[in-house]
């Protein structure tokens, strides 16, 4: 008996052995991974960078690209300029714009603590995983939207920084629109606006009062949207409109390539302890080893230094990335691809190409229609805030009691949703 033992685990081993071997059809590895998917499923949560090129991507994914020296403003190619696009988790962009807005006005730190709302905690995948109720420090936080594209922790940034600092932002968005209209009334002097254009304009500033106006600081993820979309708003992106501070699906968040040029040019001039974020290859938290969805750019193309990647099934894959070579900085932004492939293949196209102009490109012709970004048109870049001057002194929250936990007050407001921009949606 023991010997008929013996001869079957022999024959079982030779066996296992040749199927380890022989080289595995398609039909099987299906079958072996459908039986394992749990345990497949546990594994790629933590290595998501090698299989998002199998994410689906919309069939009528909506195209666009740019890159631009971030020195002149000179646009070296172009598609698709007024295009709109779903700029999915390049959403996060803005988020920390503002984040760093906040850390260079002096309100908050980065050793400061968030807490996190159950409506935060629930946000879809990419997350960090965080609990109702958990503390977060912001670098935490930020570090988790750059690298592992984190929802969960943008919305935690949007709900705190909507709680403490609404009204706070609102204020400095206000003097920021003061300061336009300074500068519009300087330029006018010496150069008068036609009756068009300064109605054009004034339709503009009426808008962004508006959107100053409607901001409450209730602590809601759709309030920070305001604030978002004003801050867009003053940096020139005038066809974007944001719902949600993440990036997650909502048919009503679009944007623009150029726009987006704008946000990137502002994010590449904040000071270099928050830009350098975006630098950031690894984060390791609560024993996980969160990979930048970027990594591959950031070690593999020579002078990259950032930005942001972003997915979602309706945008296809899109890409902010820039890299400095001597004194010559370029952007460049890739919208609606149908792989990761195909979004790094471009994005490095496009940067390749502009590097290798090296004399000067011609300028557009002053009788084409200066609204029509083309190759050799000149972005208008905006004048941005680079030091931190405490322009708006902190005020507590105007809402629930100051003892109040986030969380709550997070949760009382975080299904009011703002009214449609419509001057934006045409």
């Amino acid at each position: 008996m023991r010997r008929v033992i013996a001869w079957v685990g022999l024959a079982f081993a030779a066996v296992t052995i040749a199927a380890w071997s022989a080289p595995e059809t398609v039909d099987a590895r299906t079958t072996r991974h459908a039986a394992r998917s749990a345990h497949h499923r546990a594994h790629h949560r933590r290595h998501r960078h090698h299989r998002r090129h199998l994410l689906p991507v919309s069939a009528n994914a909506p195209t666009a690209e740019i890159v631009f020296d971030a020195n002149s403003g000179r646009v070296m190619a172009i598609a698709n300029a007024e295009q709109r696009v779903y700029p999915a988790s390049l959403t996060k962009m803005m988020t920390l714009y503002l984040t760093f807005r906040a850390l260079q006005e002096g309100w908050l730190h980065l050793n400061d603590s968030m807490s996190v709302s159950a409506y935060a905690a629930s946000a879809s995948p990419t997350k960090l995983g965080l609990a109702p109720g958990q503390m977060v420090s912001v670098d935490d936080l930020i570090r988790g939207c750059v690298t592992e594209s984190a929802n969960d922790a943008a919305r935690v940034l949007a709900e705190n920084l909507d709680a403490r600092f609404g009204r706070n932002l609102q204020q400095l968005l206000r003097s920021d629109i003061a300061a336009q209209q300074a500068e519009d009334a300087a330029d006018a002097a010496t150069d008068p606006p036609s009756a068009q254009d300064a109605a054009e304009r004034a339709g503009d500033i009426a808008e962004m009062h508006a959107l100053a106006s409607s901001i409450t600081g209730d602590g809601s993820e759709y309030d920070f949207a305001r604030i978002m979309t004003l801050q867009a708003r003053l940096l020139g992106m005038q066809d974007t409109v944001y719902r949600n501070a993440s990036g997650l699906p909502d048919m009503e968040q679009v944007t623009t390539a150029p726009d987006y040029a704008m946000l990137a040019y502002a994010l590449v001039n904040m000071p270099i302890q928050y830009y350098s974020y975006f630098s950031v290859q690894h984060f390791d938290y609560n024993g996980r080893d969160h990979r930048n969805h970027n990594l591959r750019f950031l070690t593999g193309y020579d002078g990259a230094d950032g930005i942001k990647t972003g997915y979602t099934q309706s945008g296809g894959f899109n890409v902010v990335d820039t890299a400095r070579r001597g004194d010559r900085r370029l952007i460049a932004i890739v919208m609606g691809r149908r792989s990761v492939a195909t979004r790094e293949e471009d994005v490095r196209a496009l940067l390749d190409y502009a590097f290798a102009q090296t004399g000067t490109v011609t300028a557009v012709s002053s009788n084409l229609n200066d609204d029509v970004l083309m190759v050799g048109s000149t972005l208008d870049f905006p004048t941005l805030q680079t030091t931190g001057v405490r322009r708006v002194t902190p005020q507590l929250p105007d809402l629930a009691p100051a003892d109040a936990p986030m969380a709550t007050r997070a949760a009382a407001t975080q299904q009011r949703r703002p009214a449609p921009i419509t001057s934006t949606m045409r």
